[in-house]
């Protein structure tokens, strides 16, 4: 009897690098179909089984012609498991068949490009760059196993993992009763755009060229005031962007950011709590926009240069008790890389003493006189 292929999924995804582990069971044997337990997110949140609702497959077997056994097989939610429309067998003499499995398709990821090598039953994804806009982002997850005929009553373990890195930024303003913070937006600036991901070695080669450096922003419809915790991305669940070790902007050096380094900037409205603006500075404030009205908010940045790791989640707590971070190199402002808030406000005090002059009344006619000294002619009362 030939042998149907039979996958069913029990567990899940590897989260981040702080949450369990999820295993997603896939289970050969006979008269079964290929079918999964698990879910797929279409924006910037990660995957989790409750979430995913499909996922591709390409598989290889052990033959003569270079030719993928099936290539971008989707399979899809039905009932309990994830079926796909064509069904496949195991080969009859027991070779293997090497699996590779992905979350979401090339389509999906924003290339048109799985490239597959049959010599050595790998795949690699090509080109592949994360949304600008950080909402449209999603979360690339994989998985590889290999599976026979002889596993009709064993489970073949699909252990899908996060190929990105998730980052999440927050605002604190502990301890600040002076300023009031308004927040527009967020924006993750000099990136690695662009990279290759191979399925076979888990592994991303990165583009070298500069130019493939960008910005990844989220402006929010309404701005947010910012509390002692203020949580930005709540409704993105935050940036998926690719693992890679960043170049920190060097603000001391190159405040224009000529050799595009890292930083995370924030769009923000400061003033006093008194109501006095204090960013966007006055004369970026009065510049007019094409609305042709005044500037009412600007980006404020911090240079980053952390190393980002794929299935690692990081999140970015931006601490305004004391300061606000410098002007963005991309602002149209004369004060690009200047403090926005630079040293604290506070006064070295120095009292003059009293000046003593005598006055002396003739009680009898009602006159006061000052005694004055000998070069002092000027009459106190304007007299003549």
């Amino acid at each position: 009897m030939k042998q149907k292929l039979f996958l069913a999924a029990m567990a899940a995804i590897a989260m981040t690098s702080c949450s369990n582990d999820e295993t997603l069971e896939i289970n050969t044997g006979t008269r079964q179909a290929i079918d999964f337990r698990t879910a797929m997110a279409t924006r910037a949140a990660e995957t989790t089984i409750a979430t995913l609702d499909s996922f591709y497959v390409t598989a290889f077997n052990e033959n003569i012609i270079d030719l993928p056994y099936f290539k971008d097989l989707k399979f899809k939610k039905e009932g309990s498991f994830f079926v796909s429309e064509d069904k496949y067998y195991y080969p009859g003499d027991g070779t293997d068949l090497t699996f590779y499995a992905y979350a979401p398709s090339a389509t999906g990821l924003g290339t048109d490009s799985i490239e597959i090598d049959n010599t050595n039953k790998n795949l690699t994804l090509k080109d592949f760059s994360p949304a600008d806009s950080i909402p449209d982002q999603v979360d690339f997850i994989t998985a590889n196993a290999t599976g026979n005929k002889n596993n009709e009553k064993e489970s073949v373990h699909l252990i899908f993992e996060h190929r990105l890195s998730q980052i999440e930024i927050q605002a604190i303003q502990q301890d600040n009763k002076v300023y009031n913070f308004e927040i527009k937006g967020v924006r993750i600036a000099q990136a690695i755009s662009k990279g290759n991901f191979d399925f076979k070695n888990e592994e991303w080669t990165l583009s070298t060229d500069i130019t493939d450096k960008t910005n990844y922003k989220y402006e929010f419809d309404k701005a947010i005031p910012m509390t002692e915790q203020t949580i930005l991305m709540n409704e993105c669940g935050g940036a998926m962007l690719i693992p890679q070790q960043l170049t920190a902007w060097d603000v001391v050096n190159d405040k224009e950011n000529t050799s595009k380094g890292a930083y995370i900037s924030l769009l923000l409205r400061i003033t006093t709590k008194d109501g006095a603006l204090v960013y966007p500075f006055k004369e970026d404030a009065e510049a007019k926009g094409e609305s042709e009205e005044n500037k009412t908010y600007a980006w404020a940045a911090i240079p980053v240069g952390t190393k980002w790791e794929a299935g690692k989640k990081y999140v970015y707590r931006l601490n305004f008790a004391n300061g606000a971070g410098y002007v963005d190199p991309e602002e149209d402002s004369v004060h690009k890389g200047e403090p926005i808030l630079d040293g604290e406000v506070k006064f070295d005090v120095e009292v003059t003493g009293w000046k003593s002059n005598d006055y002396t009344g003739d009680m009898e006619n009602g006159e006061i006189t000052e005694d004055l000294d000998e070069t002092d002619t000027e009459d106190p009362w304007g007299g003549e």
